[in-house]
């Protein structure tokens, strides 16, 4: 089986039909047929059906098409491997991580890891966790940097760096710092800046409110920019809910609500493939982030 033959392959099945598949890979429609026919010869079954205009993946397609990033990602990795022991550690490492990570680690680690490799090339993705883990899924990327779950999965192995705490904030002055000892049901009362459902630590604060026959935060500026909340609320008397780091980070500007049982504590670290290899300046970053991401994100506390 051709490599070359399998990336055109995946071209044809993510994008529908060859036209637009040599589109997207610069070769022109005879050298795509060409290759999914050498395909289709060498696995003795047909790999697509025409649909209307289009191309409809069979069903040895469609297992084909989950097992070809896979096997491309593999390729990879080995053709890198070989050249970082020729190069010394060297190669491309993709990385996503979470706005967390992205704004007090990834600089300084970057930094080290360029120190010691020049010739390596990072390729950064900053999403939201739960849209990085697709990423990894798919092969897109090769390491998380992010919120890690209590206990390992079949699918990925997951690393703790440290535990991170998120909190109920506001700003200085807030009414609520007026109310002696407040609880969950003092929060009912604000309304709030959060990010969108999707985030984990959305659904726990809406889960622990309704857990005590509370209603939900009522959101009044909802996003997907974490970073965007905090100087959001410093300009406003809504209640949020963030990581201590950011808090600490924000120039005093915002106050913790001291709220034990609104109080999310969760792990962060890095995350990659069951049985995928990492190239070696990969294993490099990882071992980066355990010897110095605690020491870096501590320093905020």
């Amino acid at each position: 089986m051709d490599l070359r033959d399998l990336k055109y392959f995946l071209a044809v099945a993510n994008a529908g039909n060859f036209r637009r598949a040599a589109e997207l890979v610069h070769r022109s429609q005879p050298t795509l047929t060409k290759a999914v026919d050498r395909l289709e010869a060498s696995l003795g079954a047909a790999l697509f059906e025409r649909d209307g205009r289009g191309q409809k993946l069979s069903a040895a397609g469609v297992a084909l098409r989950a097992r070809a990033a896979g096997l491309l990602q593999e390729a990879d990795l080995v053709r890198d491997e070989v050249g970082a022991i020729a190069r010394g550690v060297a190669g491309t490492v993709r990385l996503g991580s979470g706005p967390l990570g992205a704004e007090y680690l990834l600089p300084p680690i970057c930094r080290m890891l360029l120190r010691e490799a020049p010739n390596v090339v990072l390729q950064l993705s900053i999403r939201h966790n739960y849209e990085l883990r697709d990423d990894l899924r798919e092969g897109r990327v090769d390491v998380i940097l992010g919120f890690v779950p209590d206990q390992q999965d079949d699918e990925f192995h997951c690393e703790t760096l440290l535990k991170d705490t998120v909190v109920v904030a506001a700003v200085k002055g807030h009414p609520i710092f007026r109310v002696r000892k407040p609880g969950l049901e003092a929060l009912a009362g604000y309304r709030w800046a959060l990010p969108n459902r999707a985030v984990p630590s959305r659904n726990w604060l809406d889960q622990t409110m309704e857990s005590r026959n509370l209603p939900r935060p009522v959101v009044q500026i909802e996003t997907n920019s974490i970073p965007l909340i905090p100087r959001v609320v410093a300009d406003t008397e809504l209640l949020t809910f963030v990581s201590r780091r950011t808090l600490r980070a924000s120039d005093d500007d915002l106050v913790e609500v001291p709220l034990p049982a609104a109080t999310l504590v969760r792990n962060f670290g890095v995350t990659f493939r069951k049985g995928a290899p990492l190239s070696p300046v990969a294993d490099r970053l990882i071992g980066l982030l355990h010897e110095f991401g605690k020491t870096l994100l501590e320093r905020l506390d």
